[in-house]
């Protein structure tokens, strides 16, 4: 089971990437990975949804920050989700800690699109009290580590 006291990462939607990089970087000191665009498929509520998402990490941790933006109607639109977004966290095993957050009154809102309509690489899911849960399978940690070691996420 998903330690939730125990995340990664915490995201927050943002309109600019970039100026929200160089303000956060003026006020705190941070240094940020490159930013990366990626085009992805979304399973939502069982029917593949196209999306776009910019999107960059701060270099220190242990908890690092992610700044994401997104076209306007998508997930990662600020007028509709912006600010404090999500906790994320690694999981070792996605299907069986969704399902085990499902059984514990979270609601799936979305995840990557994997092949005959499966969920594949991350989800994320909304809890009772309402803060947005990303859960990253653990298989994607190489994708993460070419990125943080000056290539791309992918």
């Amino acid at each position: 089971m998903i330690a939730l006291t125990d995340p990664f990462h915490v995201g927050i939607v943002v309109a600019d990437v970039e100026e929200a990089m160089a303000q956060i970087s003026e006020a705190a000191g941070l240094a940020w990975h490159s930013v990366q665009s990626v085009d992805l498929n979304l399973l939502v509520e069982g029917e593949v949804v196209p999306a776009a998402v910019r999107f960059t990490y701060s270099v220190d941790g242990p908890l690092q920050i992610e700044l994401a933006s997104g076209p306007p109607g998508s997930f990662w639109d600020v007028d509709l989700y912006g600010g404090l977004n999500h906790l994320g966290y690694w999981t070792e095993n996605l299907h069986d800690d969704i399902a085990a957050l499902q059984a514990g009154g979270c609601k799936l809102l979305y995840g990557g699109a994997g092949t005959g309509g499966t969920l594949e690489g991350f989800a994320f899911l909304m809890p009772p009290t309402g803060q947005r849960i990303e859960l990253i399978d653990a298989a994607m940690r190489p994708a993460f580590q070419r990125w943080f070691s000056g290539g791309v996420f992918a």
